[in-house]
């Protein structure tokens, strides 16, 4: 075993050197990133590539497993794996041999921190390249707190410009360099950088430029340097960190480090921190749940996979596809529905006034024994009480951090279900609800969600998020009327009624925002109630970020900052997306939004047009064939037309088109807030 495994016994091998000097001056090197786990396919796959090539359920790889051991005979070889592995896992996990490790996961990588701070002497540097996994491991304040006495810089990567070849373009790792043990905490923090010579530039001490994103003005990754991207971390900071990222009392030499890209950031974070009320705050008064499991739900017969139009509420089951930012009625599934990409973009403006979109899954017992399985809420001791008997704030578990916006919230109608990649909150009050809801739907907290670099948001990730302390009309106006899309919202909106509703105006003027948005809504839902254009909608957002951004004592200018610096995808989207004077997308580069407009090569000809209308044909495979009317009205009377297919239908784009620059509609829109809080 000593030969194969070649163990090293540094006090030994370097007795005179530690007797000397202490240890070494310098430890330098780039460990292996590589999880400690059992890989039985990796091992089988050399023999039968089918575990690697198809996609096997439990079952089938067991008895594949059985096929392909006795074939090849490979019993011996796969025992001696398996108790090399679990013997390395042991060993890594023991209490006595890498006590900071106790309790994170394993990575080989992290065994090289401990191992170079015991044989450095106490002048002596450590330097390292490895993942940012010690540093956002919830579990990993014990390996933290020792770090940070020693870390003097932390250089945060992506590996978007291939730094490392061979890893992942997504990867995220950091240059650190550790020093002799330091009473309390002083390092160095540069986040986002994607070349080395960031980090030289960014020490100058002056620079006559503002600070970049994460991408420029070019949409290229950025990586130019300036003095405002160098954080200096202490106690103070920790301290933040820990109040906004972590369990409450958390130590601060045990807090998670966020990617903060610039001092601005910093001072928005430190707002965040100040908020009074978070979401956690209101105790029982809500209520986490995710639903049916995909796996398990299956096998015990709750659901099944079938994709189809619901006749009802209750037989629909929501996926994370079918909702995006504020709005509920985002894809429908196409049927069949195989890749993530079987999706299509449902059109507001022609929706049914009672429409559901395609479900991936339906119920598979009684509606009786459906309904007993369904999860109740804490507050009814009896069961009978089910979530799905109250409007639900839902966000997908998955935080897309690479995407346009990073958590993705929307409201599920009474009745609905969905998948345990969506997490729902169910709450006793509505308005509670919508007051989270418009916080959660708001550009500044995804900036928040954003700046925790996580890839999941479950129960306590959510319950960190702020809640305003007061209830604000213009801000559930706008709310309510991206949500409430269809009939299947109409108690919600009679519930949430203000009358001050009415008094509302658009916070820009444009004939595509007509001057009685506001002044003809009423107690009453009706299909004219919510916005359903694309240039309404996106207003609608914007003057939510502006609202939500003031609540939240920051400046317009640090709204600005944070979209130009933390939303790249987004801020290139909306560099790229073109409006025509009807308010609906001629054409974008989004790639969310798939068969949204022209393509860029019948787009090129047509984008200057002065004047005039262009067309194209398209067909509504969202919505089904008898569907084809917009509250009993004919959409078009070409679709019934004898021999075609009642979906399809010619769109009308009226020129001039042209795009919206989001910075200028914020400082827009905070004029006009700040002129109506004089008036």
């Amino acid at each position: 075993i000593a030969d194969r495994q070649r163990f090293l016994h540094w006090e030994l091998e370097f007795a005179d050197l530690f007797a000397d000097r202490g240890g070494f001056d310098l430890v330098v090197g780039n460990p292996p990133w590589i999880r400690v786990e059992w890989d039985e396919k990796g091992l089988l796959s050399d023999y039968q590539p089918r575990f690697e090539v198809q996609s096997l359920s439990a079952s089938k790889v067991a008895d594949l497993r059985e096929e392909t051991i006795e074939q090849f005979g490979l019993q011996e070889a796969y025992y001696d794996e398996y108790t090399g592995q679990a013997g390395t896992q042991n060993f890594l996990g023991g209490l006595g041999n890498y006590p900071l490790l106790v309790g994170t996961s394993s990575n080989l990588y992290k065994c090289f921190l401990p191992q170079a701070w015991m044989i450095a002497s106490q002048q002596g540097v450590s330097g390292f390249v490895h993942p940012e996994g010690v540093y956002d491991d919830p579990k990993g304040g014990g390996l933290r707190a020792p770090l940070y006495q020693r870390l003097r810089n932390h250089f945060q990567f992506q590996n978007e410009l291939s730094l490392f070849a061979e890893v992942d373009h997504h990867m995220k790792f950091s240059l650190n360099v550790f020093g002799g043990y330091q009473v309390g905490p002083q390092f160095i923090h540069l986040a986002n950088l994607f070349s080395v010579s960031t980090i030289d530039e960014s020490m100058q001490s002056t620079s006559p430029e503002r600070v970049g994103g994460i991408k420029d003005d070019e949409s290229n990754w950025n990586t130019a340097g300036h003095p405002d991207r160098v954080i200096h971390v202490d106690e103070e900071a920790l301290c933040l960190f820990a109040k906004l990222y972590d369990e409450p009392g958390t130590s601060f030499m045990q807090a998670r480090l966020p990617a903060v890209h610039s001092i601005q950031v910093m001072e928005v974070l430190k707002k965040f921190a100040a908020q009074p009320k978070r979401l956690g705050d209101l105790g029982e008064e809500y209520f986490s749940t995710q639903h049916w499991n995909e796996t398990t739900s299956q096998k015990d017969h709750t659901i099944r996979r079938e994709t189809q139009f619901p006749t009802s509420p209750e037989s629909l089951i929501l996926s994370g596809p079918h909702f995006f930012v504020g709005n509920p009625c985002y894809k429908t599934p196409r049927d069949p529905c195989v890749k993530n990409s079987d999706y299509d973009v449902i059109d507001l403006t022609q929706m049914p006034a009672d429409y559901l979109p395609r479900t991936n899954y339906v119920p598979d017992c009684t509606s009786t024994e459906y309904h007993r399985r369904t999860p109740s809420v804490p507050c009814d001791p009896t069961g009978e009480t089910k979530v799905t008997d109250y409007y639900r704030f839902v966000s997908r578990e998955m935080l897309s951090q690479s995407g346009e916006r990073t958590l993705l919230p929307t409201i599920l109608p009474k009745g609905v279900g969905h998948v345990h990649t969506v997490i729902a909150n169910t709450f006793k009050s509505y308005s509670e609800m919508i007051n989270y809801f418009s916080c959660a739907v708001s550009l500044p907290v995804d900036f928040r969600v954003k700046s925790t670099g996580s890839g999941h948001a479950n129960k306590t990730f959510l319950s960190q998020l702020p809640v305003l302390d007061r209830d604000d009309p213009a801000l559930f106006a706008r709310a309510l009327m991206l949500i409430c899309l269809n009939s299947h919202y109409c108690s919600l909106w009679n519930d949430c009624w203000n009358p001050a509703f009415t008094q509302e105006q658009w916070a820009k003027e444009d004939p595509r925002l007509p001057s009685d948005t506001f002044s003809k809504l009423s107690n009453v839902w009706n299909w004219k109630t919510p916005l359903r254009t694309d240039y309404a909608r996106r207003q609608a957002l914007v003057e939510i970020d502006v609202l939500v951004a003031r609540a939240l004592g920051l400046t317009v200018d640090e709204l600005c900052a944070i979209y130009r610096i933390q939303f790249p995808v987004l801020r290139q989207n909306e560099n790229d997306t073109w409006y025509d004077q009807n308010g609906r997308i001629v054409f974008t580069c989004s790639k969310g939004l798939p068969g949204v407009g022209f393509s860029r090569p019948e787009w090129e000809p047509i984008k200057t047009m002065p004047s005039g209308t262009v067309t194209r044909t398209v067909i509504d495979s969202w919505l089904p064939e008898e569907k084809f009317k917009v509250e009993g009205e004919e959409v078009q009377s070409s679709r019934l037309d004898e021999g075609k297919d009642p979906r399809e239908r010619t769109i009308e784009y009226h020129a001039p088109f042209d795009r919206c620059d989001r910075e200028q509609d914020y400082r827009t829109a905070w004029a006009a807030f700040d002129e109506r809080e004089k008036g």
